[in-house]
């Protein structure tokens, strides 16, 4: 009975912030085991976690793993914001014939199908917010004297909380630099069935960063959990922490943070913390062209990323096979944009794609195929290639460092983009004969190229505020109309 009057509160909860409740997930026994392969081999997609549940360790790490979980949906991180929906919002995929691709590319967020994907990435954020404010909540009982790993779990709880509400805002708030005093999100900061009120954009951004500060104080101990190479901990839920919203993601998305409030100074110094910290190391252009992290969590680069054994079907259909109305297309100017450049070859560009084997096959965008499963040959895979999608990678902190620093240190600002390019197999610009100084246009440039499949660019060009040229080379003028996606209807009728 308790079980269900839970599931019927959770129900409620969701429907007051959008027009799906989402039906989830059973309570699963979380098997620990000493061994990465097997951990992972067991670990759930999800649990909507009972209060009787968060009682130990065991419960509040099954908890924190059902928020992960929700996450990896194909309604989120799963599919619509990593490779669909603000892949097909930045230009860089085409489906002809298909209506919801269609009109994404045209920005017609009214169109049916498009508005129901939105509601879908606005419900399921906030029933996975709901489930960081219920560990939260739980964790009012108790304290790092009686709970081994408090810090940790409510470190991760509030950072991911944060991280979920800072992507609402960059998909359905205007550009905080064009107008701070903008109307937000609802900032949810309690377990509860009262839906909380709308913030303006300024005072939501705020509370992300409070969230996040607080949260890098409780994760200080991943300065030894997180190691490189990598030297997992004996304590299970302490291993492969590039899966879990750890100190350096923390510090990554307040990169992020402070770079689209147009705050440089702490935009740099948080993208240097991850940089400096030595946990992370660029991948070398051998590296990049021998796909060692196609498909896959990316080892060496990998700040924070979803573990997920699902992702591979979603990508496999959409990119590797050839399906009409499904299957996405690149864009037809894709190889120029790799390839007409000057200062060396680029090897992203024999590792992001499948050459045609005919004049009858078309290029495929091989960057998200998972090689071990596509394959048959999961007997090979080594023990540091973790299935799952990245959110967050380490050339991302260089050009967040390089932007920020460009105009008080422009030096500096360049050999952060150098550092980056070189190891993608181009000539650094101060290499180049003459020299080339960085500009702003350059590092978008090279972020358009480095983050196809991974759902950033479309945020970074409305943070520029960016006229978007379409696959047929029509320049679409940077607006509201295109940049704003217009909060579902039933988040207000539910409200009045």
């Amino acid at each position: 009975m308790r079980s269900m009057n839970f599931i019927k509160n959770i129900s409620n909860l969701n429907t007051l912030l959008s027009t799906k409740v989402i039906m989830i997930l059973s309570v699963a026994i979380l098997l620990l085991s000493t061994s990465c392969n097997k951990f992972l081999d067991v670990r759930p997609e999800g649990e909507l976690p009972e209060k009787q549940l968060l009682t130990d360790a065991n419960g509040f790490e099954a908890a924190l793993f059902g928020v992960y979980g929700s996450m990896n949906s194909r309604s989120l991180y799963g599919e619509n914001l990593s490779h669909n929906a603000t892949e097909v919002l930045a230009q860089y995929f085409v489906c002809p014939g298909n209506n919801n691709a269609v009109n994404l590319g045209a920005y017609n967020y009214g169109f049916s199908s498009v508005e129901s994907l939105f509601q879908d990435v606005w419900s399921k954020s906030y029933s996975s917010i709901a489930y960081t404010n219920n560990v939260l909540k739980n964790l009012e009982r108790f304290s790092p004297q009686n709970l081994e790993y408090y810090n940790i779990y409510k470190g991760e709880a509030l950072g991911l909380r944060a991280f979920l509400h800072f992507d609402l805002v960059r998909l359905f708030c205007e550009n905080i630099q064009l107008n701070p005093t903008a109307s937000g999100i609802p900032y949810s900061t309690d377990f509860a069935l009262k839906a909380p009120k709308f913030s303006r954009l300024d005072t939501v951004y705020n509370y992300i960063i409070n969230d996040l500060l607080e949260a890098e104080t409780l994760l200080k101990d991943d300065e030894q959990y997180l190691t490189f190479p990598k030297n997992n901990p004996s304590t299970p839920f302490l291993r492969d922490r590039e899966t879990h919203f750890n100190l350096y993601a923390m510090q990554a998305t307040l990169a992020r943070v402070y770079l689209s409030k147009g705050d440089n100074v702490n935009a740099a110094l948080y993208a240097e913390k991850v940089i400096s910290s030595g946990k992370f190391k660029l991948q070398d252009k051998t590296e990049i062209s021998n796909g060692i992290s196609k498909g896959m969590i990316a080892p060496k680069e990998a700040v924070f990323g979803l573990y997920s054994n699902k992702y591979f079907s979603t990508v496999k259909d959409r990119f590797w096979l050839q399906t009409s109305f499904y299957s996405y297309d690149n864009r037809s100017n894709i190889s120029i944009i790799y390839n007409d450049i000057q200062g060396g070859h680029d090897y992203r560009w024999d590792a992001f794609f499948k050459l045609p084997a005919s004049q009858t096959d078309k290029l495929r965008f091989s960057k998200l195929v998972d090689p071990y499963q596509v394959n048959d040959q999961e007997y090979l895979r080594p023990a540091d290639r973790i299935k799952g999608i990245n959110l967050i990678r380490l050339p991302e902190m260089y050009y967040i460092a390089a932007e920020a620093l460009l105009a008080t240190n422009s030096e500096k600002a360049r050999n952060y983009f150098d550092a980056v390019i070189s190891s993608r197999g181009l000539v650094a610009l101060k290499d180049r004969v003459p020299a080339v100084p960085l500009t702003v246009n350059m590092i978008t440039d090279d972020r358009y190229k480095e983050f196809i499949g991974e759902g950033q660019t479309f945020f970074n060009m409305k943070r520029l505020n960016l006229n978007i040229t379409d696959p047929l080379m029509k320049v679409i003028p940077a607006s509201k109309a295109i940049y704003v996606v217009p909060i579902p209807k039933i988040e207000f009728d539910y409200r009045n």
